[in-house]
């Protein structure tokens, strides 16, 4: 048993042993089950797979996965060499965890005096640049450099790190109330102020479940409540210490 995103799930251990650093000994009921398959059945010269699916996800390379129809039991067909191979994992996670108000957001995630920042923007905007520019200069940990479950319980949202991590070297099994969600913008000068159109700034960098309808508007309706409950910033920056000052001094004013 592992916990994601403070979520007991059932995970048979694949090859690479990938989940370890979230190890459980929880004999919670589990929200999702997860196994893993690397060969088809094979009857008469025909493959098939030996399990109920109301779900048929396929991968880049071929590689599928099968859901139940509620995906709280799921199996991957896949070989994994990396966590880049996980994609379909995620995508039943993502499918399964909108049932708890929970979304998988494009983003590094730090830890600063016990609360939760994420950064977030598109790919090669600094996003792990800012969090060890926070390291660095405000001794803030690193949760994750490419990841983050953000998930709202009892009105709060909270965020969480996850085994995932991308081209990133931070990985860590930490979690914590989320204080604010910060986009970036590079720029000559430093400067954050309140998030304008913070879905058309925010929603690309959300993992939404569009494979199935129910679970998308669970998550969108999700994603409506965090807009509204967590502080967002626009951080237009350069990377450098005066950037971490700025967003530390209006975030925790």
């Amino acid at each position: 048993m592992i916990r994601l995103a403070d979520l007991p799930v059932e995970w048979q251990e694949d090859r690479l042993n990938f989940a370890r650093g979230f190890i459980t000994g929880s004999d919670e009921k589990p929200v999702i089950k997860l196994s893993f398959s690397y060969n088809f059945s094979e009857c008469h010269s025909v493959q098939y797979a030996d399990c109920a699916s109301d779900h048929f996800l396929r991968g880049t390379f071929g590689d599928i996965l099968l859901a139940n129809s509620d995906w709280s039991e799921a199996t991957s067909f896949c070989l994994p060499k990396s966590d880049k191979d996980y994609a379909l994992v995620l995508a039943a996670l993502c499918s399964r965890f909108s049932y708890f108000n929970t979304l998988l957001v494009h983003s590094s995630l730090i830890v600063y005096q016990g609360k939760g920042i994420i950064f977030t923007g598109k790919s090669g905007i600094g996003k792990t640049t800012q969090a060890e520019l926070w390291n660095k200069y405000k001794g803030a940990e690193i949760v994750n450099g490419d990841k983050a479950f953000v998930r709202e319980v009892d009105g709060k949202f909270f965020a969480y790190g996850l085994p995932w991590k991308g081209s990133s070297e931070y990985c860590l099994n930490k979690s914590a109330e989320l204080v604010g969600i910060v986009a970036l913008e590079q720029s000559n000068e430093n400067c954050i102020s309140t998030l304008e159109n913070s879905v058309e700034r925010l929603l690309p960098h959300i993992f939404l479940p569009h494979w199935d309808k129910l679970c998308l508007a669970k998550a969108l309706d999700t994603f409506d409540s965090l807009i509204k409950n967590v502080p967002l910033w626009l951080l237009e920056c350069r990377p450098d210490e005066e950037a971490v000052r700025v967003a530390c001094e209006k975030i925790f004013r």
